[in-house]
């Protein structure tokens, strides 16, 4: 049996979410769009999903165990469409477990993900 895999990051606000990982981070049109989840297919079959959480229900702290590397065409392009978001962006922390070079940002919510490009990765 093959195991299908899709990764839920559950939001405050999905809309906000959506635009960033379409925009920002690259990931295109979802491929399910609604005002609960937002589906994005990922190289190889996988999904990255954002679910809206229950109102009034609190999230888990941002700087959990969890942590998404996405790999991009070219780190500087994503650096300047991080910054371009407009709001208070900070400078992404370099790290470099696993022998790559990746670079680890928040998200508007203040998730962590890592980034790297096809030439580091």
């Amino acid at each position: 049996m093959k195991a299908r895999i899709h990764l839920v990051l559950q939001v405050a606000d999905i809309a906000a979410a959506r635009a960033f990982y379409r925009d920002v981070v690259g990931l295109g049109e979802p491929v399910m769009n609604s005002n609960v989840w937002v589906e994005f297919k990922l190289d190889g079959g996988a999904s990255f999903c954002l679910e809206q959480a229950a109102p009034n229900t609190p999230l888990p702290p941002p700087h959990g165990r969890t942590e998404f590397l996405f790999f991009v065409d070219s780190l500087a392009e994503f650096e300047k469409r991080y910054r371009a978001q407009g709001v208070d962006a900070p400078e992404g922390v370099p790290c470099g477990q696993m022998g790559i070079h990746a670079v680890q940002y928040p998200d508007p919510e203040g998730n962590l993900f890592r980034v790297t490009d096809q030439q580091h990765g």
